[in-house]
């Protein structure tokens, strides 16, 4: 398992990036690998499921996530069920601003689990959750 974890302060209430967060059509303004997302339920939560085609180390592959934690305005954990990619979010009110614990990372399912390890490494982790970090906050300039 590889993993990347990173807080930081956002220039943002809460809710303004939970609207973000919660939304998983909206990735593709701000997520670092996001190309398009499909099949969004109308209300995420728990266990909900939607498709997303992302660019990665491998090139574009599309796959199903699902959402495996949610708290509303507070947490959310969503994974990718081929590869086993996931990005978790905890945010927490830091006087009108959003403190963000960021941790993305991978736990491979079976076979593909050595490739997965090699081209998902902590180099690549830091590089996505900063180039999303930067995404969301000029999103959240944007409105």
């Amino acid at each position: 398992m590889a993993a990347w974890k990173q807080q930081t302060l956002v220039e943002a209430s809460v809710e303004d990036v939970w609207r973000l967060l919660a939304d998983p059509a909206r990735y593709p303004e701000w997520n670092a690998e996001s190309i398009d997302v499909t099949g969004v339920p109308t209300k995420i939560e728990k266990g909900s499921t939607f498709e997303q085609t992302s660019r990665g180390p491998l090139g574009k592959s599309t796959t199903v996530f699902e959402v495996e934690q949610l708290d509303d305005l507070h947490e959310i954990k969503l994974r990718c069920q081929t590869s086993g990619y996931y990005s978790h979010w905890i945010l927490t009110e830091a006087r009108g601003l959003t403190f963000a614990d960021v941790e993305m990372g991978i736990e491979p399912p079976g076979m593909v689990a050595n490739l997965f390890r090699i081209t998902h490494n902590k180099g690549y982790l830091r590089r996505m959750t900063e180039e999303t970090l930067d995404n969301l906050r000029a999103a959240l300039k944007r409105g």
